[in-house]
C-alpha cells in the first residue's frame, strides 16, 4: 500500500487491454489462410485433371485372307472402320495411331478423316515406344491405337501396369477398350463392343 492510503500492483500483475478490433483481424487472417489453403487445393486439382490421358485401344477390323502377308478390310471390315468413325469421330481425339499393316491403317483411316488428323504408324513390335510416344506428346488427351490380336493385349497391360489381362480370339474384331489413366489413381478400363 502507499503512503496516501493507495493500493499498488505488482509489474507482473498489470492487465494489458487488448485492442478493439483484435477479434476481427483475427478472423480475416483465418478467412485468408482458408482462402490460400483452398485456391492450393483447385490448383492442384485442375493440374491433377489435366493429366488425364484416355487411350482407346483396338483391334484392325475384319480382314481378307488374302494377300497373306498385308491383307486390306473385307466389306465387313470397311463397315467396321466406318462404325469407329461414327462412334468416335465426335470425340476430342488428339491423335490415331496404327501399326505398319494395311489393315490397321484402314481401319483408322475413316476415324482420323473425319477428324481432320493423320494416321500416325508406329511399329506393332514396339509397344513400349508406341505408349513413350504418346506419352510425350498426348498427356491430358485422348488417343486412339488400331492394332492387332497379339498387340492389343500388351498395350492395355503396360498401359494398367499389369493389372488388366486381355485375351483376343483370331475371330473378335468388334472389342476395344477405354483405357484411363491418372496421376492421382490406378487406371481404369472399360471394355466395350462396337
Amino acid at each position: 500500500m502507499a503512503a496516501d492510503g493507495r493500493a499498488v500492483r505488482a509489474p507482473g500483475l498489470l492487465r494489458r487491454r487488448r485492442p478493439f478490433l483484435a477479434p476481427f483481424w483475427l478472423a480475416g487472417f483465418v478467412v485468408l489462410a482458408s482462402l490460400a489453403l483452398l485456391y492450393g487445393v483447385l490448383r492442384a486439382t485442375i493440374a491433377f485433371a489435366g493429366e488425364t490421358t484416355t487411350v482407346i485401344v483396338l483391334r484392325h477390323a475384319e480382314k481378307a485372307l488374302v494377300p497373306a502377308d498385308d491383307p486390306s478390310l473385307t466389306p465387313a471390315g470397311e463397315a467396321r472402320a466406318q462404325r469407329l468413325r461414327t462412334l468416335l469421330g465426335s470425340n476430342a481425339v488428339r491423335a490415331v495411331y496404327a501399326s505398319e499393316a494395311r489393315r490397321t491403317q484402314d481401319t483408322a483411316r475413316p476415324l482420323a478423316s473425319a477428324l481432320s488428323l493423320p494416321v500416325t504408324v508406329h511399329p506393332a513390335r514396339d509397344p513400349q515406344g508406341l505408349l513413350d510416344a504418346i506419352g510425350a506428346r498426348h498427356i491430358g488427351g485422348t488417343v486412339v491405337v488400331v492394332g492387332h490380336s497379339n498387340t492389343v493385349p500388351a498395350i492395355v497391360s503396360r498401359l494398367t501396369r499389369g493389372k488388366t489381362q486381355v485375351v483376343l480370339r483370331d475371330d473378335e474384331f468388334d472389342r476395344l477398350f477405354v483405357v484411363t489413366v491418372t496421376r492421382f489413381g490406378p487406371p481404369s478400363v472399360v471394355a466395350l463392343q462396337y
